[in-house]
């Protein structure tokens, strides 16, 4: 299920994410400021040290990323932070990262959290570095978290979930940020099937997908030219689509409600225009993000 070179070193992807996550904090307007205030904190010297010069970052931010991936990610952190605060006050049994990749919401949000136990799993090529800088800059982890190293192609989640003291069928959200794009149509249906039988009606999961056309490169949507071919140079290349329009039937095959559904317009419309109706900038539009329950 893993993509091959994320099992061997840590994720191009997850870091780059994470670089404009930083960057996002930065921003003059805050109306259109990013809300991850540790991403810069856990960003090696370098990155850390261009986050300082605005006509440096933003051509980092060119060089890094095709038009709209920087929009697009401001916007998803902005979403799935609502969905993992409402869950925290809503006092779900447990909230489920997988592949956590650099997500700091569990520390971000651990004043918000009284008793909801949160597991990140990833592979421990990602897992590792992430902690150890967690322990270098000396921030403390929450006593709810729980850090779960696996490999995605040989071990089963439930069996890596309970052993570490998951609750069978207890009121769950899971966080699937930035993943299913990169498994094949079987891992990502195992998955999505594994949510339905070890959570209680109700529970809910978050994740975002690309739309099918993007893998066979039919150049549709604003910022798609290069992506593909981008997301490939980092040798972590998309596998995994769904056809325009078609999210809320393959959902309810696997069993699941649809709550919410952003295409990169509507995550314009929400996230990036401000109230004189000024557009700050455009999203990606090869990106959706889907909000779905359990039946």
């Amino acid at each position: 299920m893993a993509n091959k070179r994320i099992a061997t070193k840590a994720s191009r992807t997850a870091a780059y994410n994470c670089f404009s996550r930083a960057c996002a904090t930065r921003e003059k307007d805050p109306h259109f400021r990013g809300s991850d205030n540790l991403a810069e904190t856990i960003l090696p010297p370098i990155p850390r040290f261009m986050l300082d010069f605005v006509l440096l970052r933003k051509l980092l931010m060119r060089i890094m990323f095709p038009p709209g991936i920087y929009e697009y990610v401001y916007a998803r952190t902005k979403v799935i932070d609502a969905v993992f605060l409402h869950a925290l006050e809503d006092s779900f049994d447990q909230i489920v990262l997988l592949g956590a990749g650099f997500d700091t919401r569990a520390l971000r949000f651990a004043d918000h959290n009284h008793g909801t136990k949160i597991f990140e799993l990833d592979v421990p090529t990602t897992q590792i570095p992430k902690l150890d800088i967690y322990h270098k800059k000396k921030l403390t982890l929450p006593p709810e978290v729980t850090f779960i190293p696996i490999d995605f192609d040989s071990q089963d989640i439930f069996t890596i979930l309970s052993t570490a003291g998951y609750k069978d069928g207890g009121k769950t959200l899971f966080l699937w940020e930035g993943v299913c794009m990169y498994l094949t149509d079987r891992a990502v249906g195992d998955i999505l099937d594994f949510v339905r039988s070890h959570a209680a009606p109700g529970s809910q999961i978050i994740f975002d997908y690309v739309y099918a056309s993007v893998l066979r490169r039919e150049n549709r949507y604003y910022g798609e030219q290069g992506i593909f071919e981008t997301v490939a140079r980092t040798g972590e290349s998309w596998t995994f689509g769904l056809e325009e329009g078609q999210i809320e039937p393959f959902l309810t095959a696997h069993g699941f409600e649809m709550l919410e559904h952003y295409t990169p317009l509507e995550l314009e419309q929400h996230y990036l225009t401000a109230a004189n109706g000024t557009l700050h900038g455009r999203v990606n539009g090869t990106h959706c993000i889907v909000f779905a329950a359990v039946k």
